[in-house]
């Protein structure tokens, strides 16, 4: 029931991130990347050499990702929580800070110079945050795989 709340309220209360998250989505499945469901939410293990990234109830992880890395699964997951508390306003209260604390060169040279961590700052403590509190405390037990034998997601 949770789950099926959690969705609903993505739809209507977060729908701007989650259309742009269902349009990412849907464009690296057709492309074959692993994907699994956790806690409602949808997981791509995508090809961009970019970072992670959460969009609505869709979670985009770097190719680099394991299943032994619960932390950056927790803390995508927490943007997800964002996304819920921000609804329509995510995109501008989290999605750009985020953006441009990730992707500036000067905010890159800033946290380099003076040895500042990524996840120092707003929203990204926040989503650690909310996502050490609301994420199951569980590793991922099922191999990360783009289909399960039944053809469907695989739901962790």
């Amino acid at each position: 029931m949770k789950r099926l709340l959690y969705l609903l309220c993505q739809w209507s209360w977060g729908l701007p991130q989650t259309l742009v998250g269902a349009l990412f989505y849907f464009y690296y499945r057709q492309k074959g990347c692993r994907r699994f469901r956790y806690q409602g939410a949808f997981v791509v293990i995508w090809t961009k050499e970019a970072g992670s990234m959460s969009l609505g109830c869709f979670l985009f992880l770097h190719p680099d990702w394991t299943a032994k890395d619960r932390a950056l699964l927790e803390h995508e997951y927490g943007h997800t929580i964002q996304s819920l508390i921000c609804g329509p306003l995510y995109l501008l209260a989290v999605g750009l800070p985020s953006l441009l604390w990730a992707g500036l060169p000067v905010f890159q040279r800033h946290r380099r110079t003076r040895g500042i961590s990524y996840y120092a700052v707003y929203p990204e403590k926040q989503a650690s945050s909310l996502g050490e509190r609301f994420a199951k405390k569980m590793l991922p037990s099922l191999p990360v795989d783009s289909r399960s034998k039944d053809g469907g997601d695989q739901a962790l």
